[in-house]
């Protein structure tokens, strides 16, 4: 009875093989088992690792977020999915199907390529020496992760967003970071001159060397990095290069299909390529002569294709992408970044209008045409931020006393709770990178969740970059049935009680009468003792002997993931 079952649900559903385990391949598949919990799915990937969200590798580099951390949910409920970490080596559309690289085969009824984009490394002399790398996947972090604990000085190359995150997460065990960006300032595409100006004062606030208006001639080394030397003549000596330059779409699959190809795997407006049965989302592919090199468009491409296929064969209305909005948002040596929509390669014109305001070390900068919010910039805390993103998405307008407050104080909002999200429209987004509405958190709260973790759970919501874990912690405080779920540490209290009483210790030496050493040999201190008698020498060192120890053991115990070691928090008490 159950392969009755199952032959007929694999006749009621088409077979979708997506070839890209990554989030947006992986968001895909979510959607379109969302819509169709029967839909028969196989994802292939290339890498033998758990599918993992490529947007935290910086912040696990940096050590804020665990490898578990960045994993992607496989659907393990459904029946009708499968994941198989193989390689893809070749397509036939004229067969319908799939080749991997042991020379198995699948058959597909729709396939769709996530296959993503690969670090780009320009063609200079030096590249095969020893201490070259890239940073595009999780061998990559944990290559760079040891690489940091002998290596001396860092040398990244590329000023983008990659290259200046990279840079923050490399700044660790005494490292000396250099970054070289060639063009005339870092973010060049996000980021106009003086907001440029400002990241780079805070990178070189926190012993980050950085070099713009110039780019790498050569990597010098005798088969080991030794250096470089800049187009400005400029040597730097250096042990390491980190490639952080842009990337190139992995369109060769499709081109070897004789799929239409340019830049990326060339799309129309249903994410359609130029075989009817192939589809192809994220950053390998190119639509309306667009590639994007930031995950948040590939999600909105999965959503729409799922939508798209899901409906087929009911004969629905097709729904059409029309490119994305980009939106920056970062947080470099604790500045928070932010970068959305037309900021500096837009044609000027009498209509257009820049709202700048520029105190107390805050940078804003709105730019609108007709009154409509096209881009904006800031360095530094904006709390309205969120809110003045919200608006640039629905298109609004802002009137001449809103500008005009804009300039004088650097809010739009100023006296009102507009920038409040409680009192934001349900159709407001809360999540940016999953497009998750205010409404959609607030009906999982009023579902029973009682914490970011149980919202992420139920809607997704912050489970890519986490910047919008603030509203959503608003949002479970607003709500009277609803409070925060906070963990507290194991045995905090006792911990901290010894730590006091240890620092109470440590200060009597200095404080105390009779704890200093003795006026004389005769009339020795209370405690002296414990450095002059050969019994006490030996306890006090042996003491302190294993204290060290045990603070290495704990060292260690950090970077093993078992769980038969225990809980961290009883090493640590």
């Amino acid at each position: 009875m159950n392969k009755a079952i199952q032959k007929s649900a694999a006749e009621l559903y088409p077979h979708t093989i997506v070839i890209g385990c990554g989030p947006v391949g992986m968001r895909f598949a979510t959607e379109l088992l969302a819509r169709e919990p029967g839909s028969r799915i196989t994802m292939y990937g290339d890498e033998i690792a758990q599918p993992y969200n490529r947007v935290q590798l910086s912040s696990l580099l940096a050590g804020e977020v665990s490898v578990d951390d960045i994993a992607l949910t496989i659907p393990e409920d459904s029946q009708q999915f499968s994941f198989i970490p193989k390689k893809i080596s070749r397509i036939n559309v004229a067969e319908k199907l799939v080749e991997s690289v042991d020379g198995q085969t699948n058959t597909y009824d729709r396939l769709v390529l996530a296959t993503g984009a690969r670090a780009h490394v320009p063609n200079i002399p030096g590249l095969d020496q020893r201490g070259v790398y890239t940073f595009r996947s999780l061998k990559d972090a944990e290559h760079l992760y040891t690489r940091t604990w002998r290596a001396q000085h860092i040398v990244v190359i590329g000023g983008g967003v990659l290259g200046v995150e990279s840079a923050r997460a490399l700044l660790k065990n005494n490292t000396k970071v250099s970054l070289i960006q060639q063009g005339p300032r870092l973010m060049n595409k996000q980021l106009d001159d003086h907001a440029a100006d400002l990241l780079q004062a805070s990178l070189e606030a926190k012993g980050i060397r950085v070099v713009t208006n110039t780019g790498v001639r050569n990597i010098t080394g005798d088969g080991r990095v030794s250096g470089v030397i800049l187009r400005n003549r400029e040597s730097i000596e250096c042990d390491t290069v980190l490639f952080c330059s842009g990337i190139t779409p992995n369109i060769e699959l499709a081109r070897l299909a004789r799929l239409r190809v340019n830049r990326g795997v060339v799309v129309d407006d249903s994410l359609c390529t130029s075989d009817p049965s192939v589809y192809a989302i994220g950053e390998c592919c190119e639509h309306d002569g667009q590639t994007y090199g930031v995950v948040k468009p590939g999600y909105e491409q999965a959503v729409i294709l799922a939508d798209n296929l899901a409906t087929q064969k009911y004969g629905s209305e097709q729904s059409a992408y029309a490119g994305s909005l980009l939106n920056v948002s970062l947080k470099v040596v604790n500045t928070p970044v932010h970068s959305f929509g037309s900021v500096v390669d837009y044609k000027k014109t009498p209509f257009h209008r820049e709202l700048v305001f520029n105190k107390n070390g805050l940078y804003r900068k709105l730019v609108c045409y007709r009154g409509r919010l096209i881009g904006g910039v800031s360095v530094g805390e904006w709390p309205e931020s969120n809110r003045v993103l919200e608006s640039f998405r629905q298109g609004r307008t802002f009137s001449f006393w809103q500008r005009l407050c804009f300039r004088i104080s650097g809010e739009l909002w100023p006296f009102s709770r507009s920038n409040e999200i409680s009192v934001w429209p349900a159709e407001s987004i809360v999540c940016q990178c999953r497009n998750i509405s205010k409404g959609a958190v607030c009906n999982a709260i009023d579902s029973g969740a009682t914490g970011v973790a149980a919202v992420t759970q139920a809607t997704s919501a912050a489970s890519v970059c986490g910047s919008c874990k603030p509203l959503i912690e608003v949002l479970l405080v607003s709500k009277s049935n609803v409070s925060i779920v906070r963990e507290k540490e194991w045995a905090w209290s006792p911990q901290l009680l010894l730590s006091m009483t240890a620092l109470l210790i440590a200060l009597s030496v200095f404080f105390i009468p009779g704890v200093a050493v003795g006026e004389s040999v005769k009339a020795p201190a209370l405690l002296e003792g414990l450095w002059n008698d050969k019994f006490w020498k030996q306890v006090t060192g042996f003491t302190l002997l294993g204290l060290s120890l045990l603070g290495l053991l704990m060292s260690a115990r950090k970077r093993i993931k078992s769980e038969k070691l225990g809980k961290f928090a009883y090493w640590r008490f």
